[in-house]
């Protein structure tokens, strides 16, 4: 039994005594370095671009940086799991969006851009009329409707209802 284990470790030694086999190991591990230490930066790269936590990239690329040589392919997995799916300046942007939307569904005032109200008459920034009252049911009706869209009168003085221009 001796033997054997004698002959394996001869073998060993011969094996990792020959210098180009010795090189070979040298230059795998370089690249195995090189590749951990590439991993955690790419890991702060990612991680800033997805949040705005500073401390979030630091941390995960510590972690990277902690698990040592042989086990940074698990950190990377623990990163790709409990990163945001998306850029911190995609959220931004669909933040900018909805507040441009949220603006533009607000009615304005064509004469001074002025937010006003759907049922105005008037606008209480430059006084530009904005509408009118219908005559027979004096629901607020648009100053280029023929038709009222309450009470279905005739709004242009040639039907049965009649139409006033109040302020």
């Amino acid at each position: 039994m001796e033997s054997l284990g004698d002959a394996i470790g001869e073998a060993f030694a011969t094996i990792f005594g020959d210098p180009a086999v010795g090189l070979v190991l040298r230059l795998i591990a370089g690249y195995v370095v090189i590749l951990w230490i590439a991993s955690a930066l790419w890991v702060f790269v990612d991680t800033r671009r997805r949040t705005t936590s500073l401390i979030a990239a630091y941390g995960m690329a510590a972690m990277v940086i902690l698990s040592t040589p042989l086990l940074f392919p698990a950190a990377l997995l623990v990163h790709l799991v409990l990163r945001p799916s998306e850029l911190a300046s995609e959220r931004q942007l669909h933040d900018l969006r909805h507040t441009a939307i949220a603006l533009d569904a607000e009615p304005r005032c064509e004469g001074c851009d002025g937010r006003i109200e759907e049922d105005w008459l008037v606008c209480p920034h430059c006084r530009r009329q904005l509408a009118h009252r219908c005559g027979s049911c004096g629901g607020t009706v648009g100053l280029d409707w023929s038709v009222c869209g309450w009470c279905a009168a005739d709004l242009d003085g040639t039907g049965g209802g009649s139409w006033q221009r109040r302020a």
